[in-house]
């Protein structure tokens, strides 16, 4: 044992375990994380929906916290942050986490914690983090936030980590980039299906791929709670189908209904646009052309379909009143992904 500079006793050796394999890919991604920390350097990854990204920092929190370093792995929403603390304790499990969301405080003195965005205001400046990890830095409520921004630079007092799945040229900022754009079972990403349909015609159409879809878990995303009332409404003599928004309650059982098969379809907001999970999902968004699906969050929602090895390919269709540019640009970037060279 030994003391760290942050007063806690340490465990000369820090070990994680993972219950799969990493891919070539990732194992040569996390090394060169591990590098770059070594050698003081920031460091941005675009590691595309379903690629295994959290799993690829795994070595470089070892690293950091077997030399006795600070480490913080922060993420914008409270829901994500719980489910990532679960994954990170049954790997890293000889160790203390500090957890900090909103409404609860855990070993907050931790040599590592995970917490919120919002929470890293507790961190700043003098009892901040050698090594800052950032997933999700494309959401809501961090991305475009010049205040959380600003507290997250007072936080990190060596090196940072951001992770993204819509990295843009906009959000390089001198970093070194690292790109991660397979998915850890090897398949492409889905591409998809734009159709043209006015308005009033696209319901009929909805119908017409659920039909297609039958005995297919689908998740329907829309632009307002309205629309996944109206929806919600129209369909539920036809099919087991329910909504799910910020506006609706019991989300979590909703979701997990869709994945024990005791339904046919939920019909969304963008706010299952990433954090799910669904084995052999298909997509369909409906009014595409409305302006909240701008190419990274239609992006995000392609990264629904296909993450899991049994079921790597799906389904993922745009019905639209017209071409957006969004949609054009989300398409050309998958393509661009998936051409691109492992």
């Amino acid at each position: 044992m030994r003391l760290t500079k942050h007063g806690q006793y340490l465990s000369s050796s820090i070990h994680y375990s993972l219950d799969f394999e990493l891919s070539k890919a990732q194992k040569n991604l996390s090394n060169q994380l591990v590098s770059h920390y070594q050698n003081h350097r920031n460091c941005l990854v675009l590691a595309v929906c379903g690629s295994g990204k959290t799993e690829i920092v795994f070595e470089v929190i070892r690293y950091a916290l077997s030399i006795g370093h600070r480490v913080c792995f922060c993420i914008p929403r409270r829901e994500l942050v719980q489910e990532l603390y679960q994954r990170v304790k049954s790997s890293f499990q000889d160790i203390s986490i500090g957890l900090v969301y909103g409404g609860h405080i855990e070993n907050l003195d931790a040599q590592f914690v995970i917490c919120t965005m919002h929470q890293l205001y507790r961190f700043e400046n003098d009892i901040g983090f050698d090594l800052m990890i950032a997933d999700e830095v494309d959401a809501f409520p961090f991305y475009g936030n010049g205040v959380l921004q600003e507290i997250f630079d007072r936080c990190c007092l060596g090196q940072y980590i951001k992770l993204s799945a819509t990295l843009m040229h906009e959000d390089i900022h001198g970093e070194e980039v690292l790109i991660m754009n397979r998915r850890y079972h090897g398949f492409d990403l889905p591409i998809p299906r734009m159709i043209i349909a006015p308005d009033s015609l696209q319901k009929y159409v909805l119908k017409y791929l659920l039909h297609r879809l039958a005995h297919k878990k689908v998740l329907i995303y829309v632009p307002t709670v309205a629309c996944v009332n109206q929806l919600v409404s129209d369909f539920n003599t036809s099919h087991r189908i329910q909504g799910v928004s910020s506006k609706h309650k019991e989300n979590q059982k909703t979701i997990q209904a869709l994945k024990n098969g005791q339904l046919d379809a939920i019909v969304t907001t963008t706010l299952l646009e990433r954090g799910v999970t669904i084995e052999d999902v298909q997509v369909i968004v409906y009014h595409g052309q409305h302006s909240i699906f701008d190419q990274r969050t239609l992006i995000q929602i392609a990264g629904r379909v296909g993450r899991k090895p049994n079921h790597p390919t799906g389904k993922v269709y745009v019905l639209t009143s017209e071409r957006t540019k969004s949609i054009l640009q989300c398409i050309k970037t998958i393509k661009k992904l998936n051409r691109m060279s492992v």
